[in-house]
């Protein structure tokens, strides 16, 4: 469902600092990796003015007209880095950001924000912990506007079976714990078709050994992305659960 006034997402990676402090060559492969993933994940969408995608320092800024077509992308590259254990953390804004034409020569670009989009993106993405996709609430609304009974968890565990795909986006985005946003439950891949996808259980344990390394202030992003994960498989197994159901239903009434 394209959006009128298109959208706009930001996000930035979680650990950088310290990683500079330890070692810039760390630093740097870290950045390194995440400039690839995202390139590689992005790059043949960039054919025309529809989108846009800006890569600077450890932050990335995406816009463009469709934001159903660069979630599952966006997705990709969430996974990708994951298991690079690099952590991105982000969110996606009703809005196109839209920059106000300046004069520039070749060593002096500008870049001067017209409107809100960028700002609400960045403050969105600082509200929470962990390596989250936050997507505001009226774009929320917007991308669930044909299955509004999605729009709280009760409501989806309701109406699971309402004909889209299993592999929909849509049944990836959930109302935060917090319920002042919606986040993409990214870990079960909107591709994944089988029980043999993201191994929900490592991906836990992972994180969990890191972060007895850490201080608990690093520890909390840890701890956040843990949780997202088991949301991420309950929605996964209670959806897959949902569809075994209704084939075991329509089976009997042959």
């Amino acid at each position: 469902m394209p959006q009128p006034n298109g959208f706009t997402f930001y996000g930035d990676l979680l650990g950088i600092g310290a990683a500079y402090k330890l070692s810039a060559d760390v630093a740097y492969e870290k950045l390194n990796k995440f400039y690839n993933v995202v390139f590689e994940h992005l790059k043949r969408l960039c054919v025309n003015e529809s989108l846009r995608v800006n890569l600077f320092s450890d932050s990335l800024l995406v816009w463009g007209r469709d934001p159903l077509a660069i979630i599952g992308p966006l997705q990709n590259v969430y996974l990708e880095l994951f298991r690079e254990k690099i952590f991105l953390r982000g969110a996606m804004v009703d809005g196109k950001v839209e920059r106000e034409p300046r004069i520039e020569v070749k060593n002096l670009q500008k870049f001067l924000p017209i409107n809100d989009s960028l700002a609400r993106a960045v403050g969105l993405e600082e509200s929470t912990k962990g390596a989250r996709f936050l997507i505001s609430p009226k774009l929320g609304e917007r991308l669930l506007a044909n299955v509004p009974e999605w729009r709280t968890v009760e409501g989806y565990i309701d109406h699971a079976n309402n004909g889209l795909a299993l592999e929909s986006v849509l049944r990836r985005i959930c109302p935060l714990p917090e319920g002042t946003a919606y986040e993409l439950l990214y870990f079960w891949h909107s591709s994944q078709l089988s029980e043999n996808g993201f191994d929900y259980k490592n991906g836990k344990a992972t994180l969990k050994e890191i972060s007895q390394y850490l201080r608990p202030a690093q520890v909390v992003h840890y701890r956040e992305t843990v949780d997202l994960i088991k949301r991420s498989e309950l929605r996964d197994r209670s959806t897959r659960r949902a569809f075994r159901t209704m084939a075991a239903s329509a089976s009997q009434g042959r």
